[in-house]
Parts: structure tokens; C-alpha cells; sequence
């Protein structure tokens, strides 16, 4: 296996596609999270499904727990590495936040709250519908920046997105694992290749956490680091040595399918990137605010695909008492393309995530966080005939009437012999 891409402009500016903002509404209607703002006079929330939980079968999965009792995300804390979470929001918050550098408390930047409410938002009121994949999931929040955006002047009011805030963070994350039982890591951020995160990731990994990020959105912004070449599909391109750190060992990397976007052509969203590992929808999913209010995210965007996937992985691990190295082979074997033909665009395919949950799989070799899983082939069968309860009846006749033939056939070939017999006597 091998990140906003939440328009980090001060550090990739080229990886970036921030979603459109959605036109304006009046109070209770749908509304874009991305322009919601704590100073906005308009109150704003929504009833429509999230679209992505239905696409990867979210709904059907929950079915299914509920009927083992479980809970979805149950006992598993899941550490986000971003702009911070809103504490207006309805996502449980696993110990104190961390500050890895940031100067405002109070989070200023959507980014992070919509990424942990994808992951693990409770369910709306008054029968709104759900929000997060795992909403019994709790979120280890380690707030890295203020806006991106933000000056490095010292007398600069906010926080940009710095290397230095993420080594921090990370730091946070890894001495939290023994505490909190942190499996899942999700940074949905854009960074520079840097030998210390990279360290930092290996080390979480070790420790049986692992480090789900985006592979990727395709900009129009400018090139920044990454090739000019990039700002428009090529042949065979490939991002995977621009994209960190998604390209790092044992990360799982996640592009953005078009489900539910008006513009079916994922290339006019993501890049090809051969370290993508699996991919998710996220057009039209359903998050919370800077101020807790149900809210929509319009576009397809690879950091949210990330959250969606670290969502997908907190709902198997309250299922399963498992390495989350084997909840991983379970999403790259049940998604919906080929794990052992991955695709740059989507891996091994979308995201399944009552597949996931369901189909039976095997580990081989001593240490099954190692990689070593294997699907178990599913056989596919006719389904079985009714018994049939005449059939010994069937098959007594069948010989009578062949005995009974048998003997009429003889007795037609008889019938000559026996009246010459009698005409001679």
C-alpha cells in the first residue's frame, strides 16, 4: 500500500480541488459545508440520504451488525490529523484534542470537522438519517492547522498547515495508540516527502495502526511541485511520485469514484496514481458544520474518499477482533474491481462495505497483520431442487411398466408361433 487535500495551499497547491461552493439557502435547506462559516446569520441542515453510504452498501452492513447486536464503530477510536473538530458538532471525541501548533482553539476551517463527521457524525435528529459510517466510532483530534492558507509571519492570527505541526501531530497520535487502542489514522492532507513523517507513519504501522490517505485530486490551480503536465488527463501518467503520503509503505491509498456527481469521468477529478490501493464515492455525502449542522459535500474529493475508507475500517473493526492489517485485505478483496489487477484510477476497485463485512475470508501464515490473507473463493451453486416425494413411486412404475412391455412385446412376438402351433394340431 502505499492526501485535502483540503486546499492546502501552502504546501501543494497543484494537488488541490476544493469542491464548488453550493448556492445560497435559506434557513433549514441544504447547504455546502465548505461555506458555512461561524458568522453566517442562516441556519442550515438536510434530510436527503448521504448518497456514498448507499453506493458501498453501508446501510445494508448496519443491517446486518444490528442483527449481531453490534454497534458500528463501537469501541474503536479513530485519530484525525487536520484542521480540528468543531466542538458544536455530534462526533464523540475520544480524550482531549491536540494542539500540534495551531493558534486558534476553536477550529476556524471546515476541512476537519467534515472529514470526522464522514467518519463517524452520529446520526441526524428526529429521523434525518445517518451521517458518519461508523457514528459509534470515536475521534482522536489532532488539530495541525488553522488555514491552510494562513501566513508563516510571526505575527500572523493563524496556523498554516506546516511539517513541523505534523510531526507533532503525529507524535500525539503515537503516543496515544497504547491509551486510546488507536488502529486507524486518517490524514486526509497533501504534504512534501519528508523522511521523519515517513519514519512516523512506519512506526504507527508497527504499532498495528495504519494510515489511510488520499492519492490525489487533479487541480487547475497551478503546477506548484507537481509537473504542468498534471493539470490535464495524460496518457500514462502517473502522480504516485508527487502524492504523499500515500506512496509510503503501508498506507492505504485512496482515489474518489464519480457516484453521484454530475460529471461521470473520474479522470476530471482525481489523477492516475499507481499507489492508489481502493476507492470511494463522495458526492452528495452528508457531514456536519462548524457550527453542527447537517450539511452536504457536492463534489467528488480524495480526502473525503479517505475518510470514507477509515469510516468502512472502524465499522469491521467493531465487528471483528482482528489486526486492522486484516480488516484492510478485507476491503482491497471485496471491493468491486480486481485486487490482483489494481487500477490507477481506482485499485483495486470501489469500496463494499457489507461485502466487507460478510464474505468469508481465511488468513494464512502465522501473522495475519502481515498481509497474509486470502480470500476464500465463494462457490456459486444452482439452487437446490425440492425433494421429490414421488419419486420412488415414479421409479417403481417406471420398471413395472418396462416388465409389463416386456411381456405384451413378447407376447405380440409369440402370437404367430402359437396359431401355427394350433392350425397344426
Amino acid at each position: 500500500m502505499r492526501l485535502p487535500l483540503a486546499c492546502l495551499a501552502a504546501l501543494v497547491p497543484a494537488l488541490l480541488v476544493c469542491p464548488t461552493a453550493a448556492a445560497t439557502a435559506a434557513d433549514g435547506q441544504t447547504q455546502d459545508c465548505q461555506v458555512i462559516t461561524r458568522e453566517d446569520a442562516t441556519l442550515y441542515s438536510t434530510d436527503q440520504p448521504s448518497l456514498p453510504l448507499q453506493e458501498m452498501g453501508v446501510d445494508d452492513a448496519w443491517v446486518r451488525l444490528r442483527q449481531e447486536h453490534i454497534k458500528p464503530g463501537q469501541g474503536v477510536t479513530v485519530a484525525v490529523i487536520d484542521s480540528g473538530v468543531a466542538s458544536s458538532a455530534p462526533i464523540a471525541i475520544a480524550g482531549q484534542p491536540v494542539d500540534a501548533g495551531n493558534k486558534v482553539p476553536e477550529p476556524t476551517d471546515y476541512h476537519g470537522t467534515a472529514v470526522a463527521g464522514v467518519i463517524a457524525g452520529h446520526v441526524r435528529p428526529d429521523g434525518g438519517g445517518p451521517v458518519g459510517i461508523a457514528p459509534w466510532a470515536k475521534i482522536f483530534d489532532v488539530q495541525v492547522y488553522d488555514d491552510a492558507g494562513a501566513s508563516t509571519a510571526p505575527d500572523s492570527t493563524e496556523s498554516p498547515m506546516t511539517v513541523d505541526n505534523l510531526r507533532r501531530g503525529l507524535d500525539a497520535v503515537i503516543a496515544a495508540v497504547p491509551t486510546l487502542g488507536i488502529r486507524i489514522v486518517n490524514m486526509s492532507l497533501a504534504i512534501p516527502d519528508d523522511p521523519e513523517i515517513r519514519a512516523k507513519i512506519a512506526q504507527l504501522w508497527d504499532l498495528g495502526a495504519v494510515v489511510v490517505a488520499p492519492t490525489g485530486n487533479r487541480s487547475q490551480e497551478g503546477p506548484g511541485d507537481l509537473p504542468s503536465s498534471f493539470e490535464t488527463p495524460q496518457p500514462g501518467e502517473d502522480a504516485a511520485p508527487y502524492i504523499h503520503p500515500a506512496d509510503y509503505d503501508n498506507v492505504l491509498g485512496v482515489s474518489v469514484t464519480p457516484a453521484g456527481s454530475s460529471n461521470p469521468d473520474p479522470e476530471h477529478w482525481v489523477m492516475e496514481n499507481s499507489t492508489t490501493d481502493v476507492a470511494a464515492p463522495t458526492a452528495g455525502a452528508v457531514s456536519y458544520s462548524l457550527r453542527g449542522e447537517s450539511c452536504v459535500l457536492t463534489d467528488p474529493a480524495t480526502s473525503y474518499a479517505a475518510a470514507e475508507v477509515s469510516g468502512v475500517l472502524a465499522l469491521l473493526q467493531s465487528a471483528y477482533d482482528e489486526p486492522v492489517a486484516t480488516s484492510v485485505q478485507r476491503l482491497l478483496m471485496t471491493a468491486n474491481g480486481r485486487p490482483d489487477i489494481p487500477t490507477t484510477l481506482t485499485g483495486a476497485g470501489e469500496v463494499q462495505a457489507l461485502d466487507a463485512l460478510t464474505r468469508p475470508m481465511e488468513t494464512s501464515g502465522d501473522d495475519p497483520g502481515a498481509g497474509g490473507v486470502e480470500h476464500q473463493p465463494q462457490v456459486l451453486r444452482l439452487p437446490e431442487e425440492p425433494k421429490d416425494v414421488l419419486a420412488s413411486t415414479r421409479h417403481d412404475a417406471v420398471w413395472w411398466g418396462l416388465v409389463g412391455g416386456g411381456i405384451l412385446l413378447l407376447a405380440v412376438v409369440l402370437r404367430p408361433v402359437l396359431a401355427r402351433r394350433r392350425r397344426t394340431g
